[in-house]
């Protein structure tokens, strides 16, 4: 595959996935990606920034990779607040989320929970964009409760220099469930005037190439959980040739332990290391030869040396698959 038709690959932002330990530790390890994005920022309710927000996209945690902060607003006073803030910290692109499904945050008017208002969307954009010196993408669901909010929400960003619209053509109210809204995406392409991403259940070479068709000649792809149970779909994707299977184990191996070990030095105690390696291997699980025993084994561990018997005995099971 020649460079020039190469896609261009952004790592999708997932909470309590993607934090800084595990986008320093994927772009070491595999690559492929030209962009990461972080879980966003918010401002709580006393006007402070949570620690773990700030520890996560503070320049010294986030060297060594391309990364784009996001940020969830549903005022104008916040949305100046944290864009001042991340460019301060030396951001020049920041991404704005207008996506986030669940309840807790929609509830409030912020993420997709703002997209059946685009009059408030455009209140906000008209009293923030002349205040933010960095660049501002969106990341948007086709909206709240029914898609056709989307098709209100695109002539707003059309009217600013937002330098980038990501897609997830699911209604918030979907989560993810179903299957993502590919004769919206398209309708999309005509109507969008910023720079389009697709974003939405890219898990293997065959979704992608499915999705490049319907699209063509979209070039740019935003992937979270394709990535997170599969760290070289980026590379595959790309065209670049894959380590042997002993390879992939080592590079595996490798990746988990340094998680581990940078996680073990940030939390405290047992519990709450264990808790967090059990969510990575929700997805981490996949690639090995049975997935739900692999994560089952270590779900079941009650403390760190039985959760390294569980860790041993499933990359045994990789490096031994026919």
């Amino acid at each position: 595959m020649e460079n020039n038709s190469q896609p261009v690959i952004y790592f999708a932002p997932l909470q309590e996935s993607t934090d800084f330990v595990y986008r320093k530790a994927h772009a070491r390890h595999f690559g492929g990606i030209d962009k990461y994005f972080s879980p966003y920022l918010l401002v709580q309710k006393d006007g402070s920034l949570k620690k773990s927000h700030l520890r996560d996209t503070a320049m010294e945690n986030c060297s060594g990779y391309p990364l784009v902060p996001q940020f969830m607003a549903g005022n104008s006073s916040d949305f100046i607040f944290l864009a001042k803030y991340l460019v301060e910290s030396g951001y020049q692109e920041l991404n704005w989320n207008l996506g986030c499904p669940y309840p807790m945050v929609t509830n409030k008017g912020m993420g997709a929970g703002l997209l059946p208002s685009p009059d408030k969307i455009r209140e906000i954009l008209d009293q923030s964009i002349p205040m933010v010196k960095g660049s501002i993408s969106v990341k948007l669901r086709a909206g709240l409760a029914s898609a056709a909010e989307v098709l209100e929400v695109v002539p707003v960003l059309n009217d600013y220099p937002i330098s980038e619209i990501i897609v997830h053509p699911r209604i918030a109210r979907q989560l993810y469930s179903g299957t993502p809204d590919h004769d919206l995406f398209k309708q999309l392409q005509g109507l969008v005037r910023p720079p389009l991403v697709y974003n939405g259940d890219l898990f293997t070479r065959e979704d992608f190439e499915i999705a490049k068709g319907k699209f063509d000649p979209l070039h740019t792809w935003m992937i979270g959980r394709g990535l997170l149970r599969n760290p070289f779909l980026a590379r595959e994707l790309r065209g670049e040739q894959l380590p042997g299977r002993m390879e992939k184990a080592r590079i595996l191996e490798d990746f988990h332990q340094e998680i581990l070990e940078n996680y073990t030095t940030m939390l405290s105690g047992q519990g709450h290391l264990i808790t967090r390696m059990t969510k990575f291997w929700e997805y981490f699980s996949f690639l090995f030869p049975n997935p739900h025993k692999s994560f089952k084994r270590v779900k079941k561990s009650v403390n760190l040396s039985k959760y390294e018997i569980a860790v041993r005995e499933n990359f045994l099971q990789l490096r031994n698959e026919e």
